[in-house]
């Protein structure tokens, strides 16, 4: 392993990195009713329940591509948790319901970057049931199944709806909706939370936004990027030796060097086909408390290793195999599913976020091409290794300065341990803490670290990171004064009819306290100088319509509101000259302010 080879992969990462988010688009909003955005695919009774006997009922649903709905444990009061409810005669008894794992996606930094709890695209719902002795169900007895939601997508709210659907009791076993014909996987990946906290999140944007074909490439890409981890560095020399000692010329070590590849392809695959059929238990696991801290503890030994503290080397089996070998097929096959082994612990903080998309997806189909597709980037490289080893026999020896680099990455590593660490800790202290450990991490580097102090170009580099490390620091401790927001009046028809005779412009904004898209307009539009100037002019009024009553009804029907936020404008004459759903940001707000008379 050499330190050229580190730099190399370091620089790969970053290449695939800014390419990726060159590719994610925002999803665009879809004109959906709240009662649309959950569809039940099917509700079975399984096996079909009997007098003084147990089964279970299970539910499927799907929540529409670029959306999501609360799950039934969200974060925050304000929002409406998701509930499955059950009707049922009297000699059935329902147990405790299991809800599908829920996801946690982080809001933008502009509402506050708090995170919230969803279910996105195929969720599945299990509840115990119990017949009693007495349990005779006639031709037409059924249990009803409801669930309440409310849902969002990066850009809306809509109120709180439900869908149903029942379930016989006579042949309870058939299922009580028709499957779409939709494919798990496609779904998954047109409905999985955009804007979110895991690792894959922006690969399932880029599969739902741009097609197969880039979303392939963006993994391909993060594949050559795992390069870097670790448990990879060690697995140069191994290459070199293995490769080194087999004969035949350039084309049969090419050929064994494509079938060392395949090896590993062919062991990541076999974790992506393991994960979509497990029926929920990996996102389960991420769930738990335990399993987030010995993932971090995994991450900070990793980081460890960054730092010097310890040698991660391969198995001395390994390297006996690779000094040793012999020229064959399956000999390049075993040696590439034994790298498939070594390096699989060092790839969690990437691959987490693919793996929960394959487990959404339930297609062993999806999870081998997904998985075979990352292995063949994260192999390609060796590929090149096995064409020179007859001619490198070791890499050239590298300055200081790589080892700066190596730390930087160490740091990295204890930066994710400390954000999958987040959910443990109460009130988000780690999010809150992680941008101050940033910038402590970059004015080590650039100013402590005796690390690339010789080569006077590198030096000026690290020197420039440590001052933009500074400043940034300064900028989050530097007390600020609370900026103006835009003051609202609560609506009232009566406000409203005297601003028309006073000929003055009107704001109305419709929101909901379970909005996430309106509380980004709080802390970003409303308190933006130019709008809030601007709109000095206009009577501004909100609407709240969090309550599901009469009143609010009638307000959303006279307005013709279908989703939160929605603004209004009207002008000095009383005519509604606007109407729009969805965040505004600030400088589009300030554009429409200014046309209205």
């Amino acid at each position: 392993m050499t330190r050229n080879f580190r730099l190399y992969s370091y620089a790969t990462l970053l290449a695939g990195v800014f390419l990726a988010v060159s590719l994610i688009a925002a999803p665009a909003a879809h004109a959906v009713k709240a009662n649309e955005l959950v569809k039940i695919n099917s509700a079975t009774i399984d096996p079909p329940l009997k007098a003084g006997g147990a089964s279970t009922l299970k539910v499927a649903a799907t929540v529409i591509p670029d959306w999501h709905i609360n799950s039934d444990k969200p974060f925050s009061e304000d929002y409406i948790p998701t509930k499955l409810e059950l009707k049922a005669p009297v000699s059935v008894t329902p147990g405790a319901i299991k809800y599908p794992p829920a996801e946690t996606m982080a809001l933008d930094p502009a509402a506050g970057g708090d995170k919230i709890s969803v279910f996105g695209g195929d969720i599945k719902f299990e509840v115990p049931l119990k017949a009693g002795a007495d349990f005779a169900p006639k031709p037409g007895d059924a249990i009803t199944v409801t669930i309440d939601y409310q849902g969002c997508n990066n850009n809306e709210c809509l109120r709180p709806a439900s869908v149903s659907t029942t379930v016989a009791l006579v042949a309870a076993n058939a299922a009580a909706g028709a499957l779409n014909g939709i494919s798990a996987a496609s779904t998954t990946l047109g409905g999985g939370v955009g804007g979110g906290d895991d690792s894959g999140g922006a690969i399932s944007r880029i599969f739902a936004n741009h097609g197969w074909f880039l979303g392939f490439l963006a993994v391909f890409l993060g594949g050559l990027a795992l390069n870097l981890t670790p448990c990879v560095y060690p697995l140069i020399g191994v290459t070199i030796a293995f490769f080194g000692n087999q004969g035949g010329g350039p084309r049969r070590v090419m050929y064994l060097a494509i079938v060392f590849v395949l090896g590993i392809a062919l062991m990541f695959s076999s974790v992506g086909v393991a994960v979509a059929m497990s029926g929920g238990l990996f996102g389960a696991a991420l769930q738990n408390p335990v399993v987030l801290v010995v993932l971090s503890m995994m991450l900070l030994t990793l980081a460890a290793s960054s730092f010097g503290l310890f040698v991660l080397q391969p198995p001395q089996w390994m390297m006996q195999r690779a000094g040793s070998a012999h020229p064959g097929y399956a000999g390049a096959l075993l040696m590439g599913l034994g790298m498939g082994v070594v390096a699989a612990p060092c790839i969690g903080p990437i691959v987490l976020g693919l793996l929960l998309m394959v487990e959404k997806s339930g297609s062993a189909f999806f999870g081998f091409a997904l998985f075979f597709t990352l292995a063949l980037g994260l192999g390609l490289p060796y590929i090149g290794l096995a064409m020179a080893a007859g001619h490198i026999r070791a890499l050239p020896r590298s300055g200081e300065w790589l080892t700066w680099v190596e730390h930087l990455f160490g740091f990295v590593l204890v930066g994710l341990a400390l954000y999958f660490l987040d959910p443990v800790v109460p009130n988000n202290l780690m999010t809150r803490f992680i941008p101050y450990y940033a910038a402590g991490v970059g004015i080590y580097l650039g100013f402590i670290s005796p690390e690339g102090r010789s080569w006077r170009p590198f030096l000026v580099m690290r020197s420039a990171i440590g001052v933009a490390a500074v400043a940034a620091i300064v900028f989050m401790l530097y007390p600020r004064q609370p900026q103006e927001k835009l003051r609202f009046e609560p609506f009232n028809s009566e406000l409203l009819a005297s601003a028309t005779e006073a000929r003055k412009p009107v704001l109305i904004d419709f929101s909901a306290d379970w909005c996430i898209p309106c509380r980004e307009m709080e802390h970003s539009t409303f308190i933006d100088p130019s709008v809030v100037s601007e709109a000095k002019r206009f009577v501004t009024m909100k609407a709240n319509l969090t309550a599901q009553d009469k009143k609010t009804e009638d307000l959303m029907n006279k307005f013709e509101i279908q989703g939160v936020p929605t603004t209004v404008m009207i002008d000095s004459a009383g005519k509604v000259l606007q109407r729009k759903v969805g965040y505004i940001g600030p400088q589009e707000m300030l554009t429409d302010l200014r046309h209205v008379d």
